[in-house]
């Protein structure tokens, strides 16, 4: 069975993953449950959706977060369904529940995939029904990439996801022709794109030494491999979940999104051995050790 390990200090970590914990800090308030998701969508998922507390007390230790700190997000995202627990003894294994998977696998799609449409802009319009669920589903719809163009009317693509709160089902959804003006005028009414723009240039800049010395033959510890791939897609999740994947020909020409996948692409790719040795070597389930992940995790970033 597991055993507990001893943590990881901050001063063991190569400078630049180092750097990057800091920087992780630094951004308050510091949600170890949103990390954790992280952790599960990017190792657990793949591995058959299960793992050991103490696998991500370990991996997080690494980044300066105490084992307290980690049982009371996993707490959480047991009692916001998330996640269910099972007992074995003195540990703890948790796994995606049924609406933990099914909230996941959308999601992963989006983060790992490379590419954003190139083709027929098909822009979508989301009508939303009258009443005391509207706030909550227009909510909803602007967290998940969509434009506005007034209370109950939300602007995507074809590529935007459904939504799926309470009183989705009165949501009328159409398919839009732009007859008059451009489909990029209709775009810049409806989404104010500055923000996520300077959100995605510093998320380039923070990854930017970590990128320039594996370029040049940096070495890495298995270790800091697995802490900065989390970190990096920890990053990446939280900006692509809120892009709302407009394709090409509706953006600028230096659209800093492009930059920011190439770049996650290209570490992830580097940092993908030492993840793996790392996750070989420690992450355990009820059956002992993580089993091999699944096609899909190998054609991460390939399209």
């Amino acid at each position: 069975m597991p055993g507990e390990r001893a943590p990881v200090g901050a001063d063991d970590l190569h400078p630049d993953v180092a750097a990057r914990v800091a920087r992780l800090h630094a951004n308050q308030p510091l949600r170890v449950w949103s990390l954790i998701i992280t952790v599960f969508g990017d190792m657990v998922a793949p591995r058959g959706g299960e793992i050991w507390a103490g696998t991500l007390s370990e991996l997080l230790a690494g980044m300066r977060i105490d084992a307290t700190a980690v049982r009371a997000a996993l707490s959480r995202l047991a009692r916001d369904g998330w996640l269910d627990r099972v007992k074995v003894g003195r540990l703890s294994f948790y796994r995606l529940s049924q609406e933990g998977r099914a909230a996941f696998g959308p999601a992963l799609a989006r983060v790992y995939r490379r590419r954003r449409e190139t083709g027929d802009p098909a822009l979508r319009l989301l009508i939303l029904p009258e009443g005391e669920d509207r706030v909550t589903l227009r909510e909803e719809g602007l967290k998940a990439g969509y434009g506005t163009l007034g209370p109950s009317v939300l602007l995507g693509t074809a590529a935007s996801p459904g939504l799926e709160g309470a009183g989705a089902h009165g949501v009328i959804r159409l398919g839009a022709e732009v007859l008059d003006g451009s489909p990029a005028d209709l775009v810049a009414r409806g989404f104010d794109l500055a923000p996520l723009a300077r959100r995605y240039r510093a998320f380039l800049e923070a990854h930017a030494d970590l990128d320039a010395a594996l370029g040049v033959g940096a070495m890495l510890g298995d270790l800091d491999a697995a802490i900065a791939r989390t970190l990096l897609i920890h990053d990446y999740r939280r900006l692509i979940l809120r892009d709302p994947m407009l394709p090409a020909a509706l953006l600028d020409p230096d659209w800093p999104g492009a930059a920011a996948a190439d770049l996650t692409a290209r570490l992830y790719a580097r940092l993908r051995p030492g993840a793996e040795r790392w996750i070989a070597a420690h992450a355990r389930c009820r059956a002992g050790d993580l089993p091999d992940p699944d096609p899909e995790e190998g054609r991460r970033f390939s399209n």
